[in-house]
């Protein structure tokens, strides 16, 4: 595909200066957060200079608690999520900025205390269109299984989100907003497109952690897992690459065994019973979506 844009057709204005950040607006699309909001919303107040804000948007997708009050507590303008889901939030949330540069966070995510300092300096250049830190969950056993599926912090493949990011507005809008083509991999379909279809490039610095806050174990695995059954599975999606059912069978008969290496070896005893889970919600979803495929391939034929 070619790109949107010639390199030669970057905006040498959006090019920030080195000892001082340009005002951005902040967005945020949410629902139910009142557990989490205050912390999130005290912590982007340490973290990003009051002077560095322009306009604080926050996209309320029909909260039944108190999160639309706390956000303008907060000092924050809240709009309503037009269709639902977390593409709506966001393009609701793009319509209403008007700054060349906008931070997206998520309801979860308490921001690194030097995410300011690090990650805005990458939209120096000018080839950049979106720079995030990465995050980490803050029960230990889903931080210890995040780091045995995707290796310890200094070594793994960063994972792309849209939860602790920078945005450059302008490229965001010519790939015609947040992607709308799948209810779940919105962060890796925008990335891919970004990539694909323009001469901008997208930044991961897996140095600047934030934390994903988490409590209750059982249903945040299964949430997490449930929501596979979602994707759309487009050729951008990140579920998109599946291994073998072979694979799939033997990692889940081996799983309690490797469960209790873990415990073992890392002193927690919750992996014995959550990393088994993980691996029956995979193959499950796996399944499903293989049945689905079958369907529709026999009606077409």
């Amino acid at each position: 595909m070619e790109p949107l844009l010639a390199h030669k057709d970057y905006n040498q204005a959006d090019k920030m200066r080195t000892n001082k950040m340009d005002k951005v607006d902040i967005v945020m699309w949410a629902k139910n957060g009142e557990s989490c909001l205050p912390a999130v919303l005290k912590q982007i107040e340490k973290v990003i200079p009051h002077e560095n804000i322009c306009h604080k948007i926050l996209v309320d997708d029909n909260s039944t608690d108190r999160t639309a009050k706390i956000a303008e507590g907060f000092n924050w303008t809240v709009y309503p999520n037009p269709l639902g889901g977390i593409s709506s939030g966001a393009n609701e949330a793009l319509r209403h900025v008007d700054r060349a540069f906008f931070v997206s966070i998520e309801q979860d995510i308490i921001l690194s205390k030097d995410w300011w300092e690090k990650i805005p300096k990458y939209m120096e250049n000018p080839a950049v269109a979106c720079a995030q830190g990465i995050r980490v969950p803050t029960r230990p056993v889903l931080r210890l299984l995040d780091e045995w599926q995707y290796g310890d912090l200094g070594k793994r493949k960063s994972l792309i989100s849209m939860d602790n990011n920078i945005f450059r507005t302008k490229v965001v809008r010519l790939v015609g907003g947040f992607p709308k083509i799948c209810p779940v991999c919105t962060d890796t379909v925008l990335m891919n497109k970004i990539q694909s279809e323009t001469p901008y490039k997208w930044v991961i610095d897996p140095d600047v952690v934030s934390l994903h806050l988490r409590n209750d174990l059982k249903a945040l695995v299964e949430h997490q897992y449930k929501l596979s059954y979602m994707c759309a599975r487009t050729p951008y999606c990140s579920e998109n690459e599946k291994q073998s059912l072979a694979v799939m069978f033997r990692i889940l008969l081996t799983s309690p065994v490797r469960a209790l290496q873990i415990a073992f070896e890392r002193n927690c005893p919750d992996v014995v019973w959550a990393y088994p889970l993980i691996r029956l919600y995979q193959l499950n979803i796996d399944l499903s979506w293989r049945r689905q495929a079958n369907l529709s391939a026999s009606k077409r034929s």
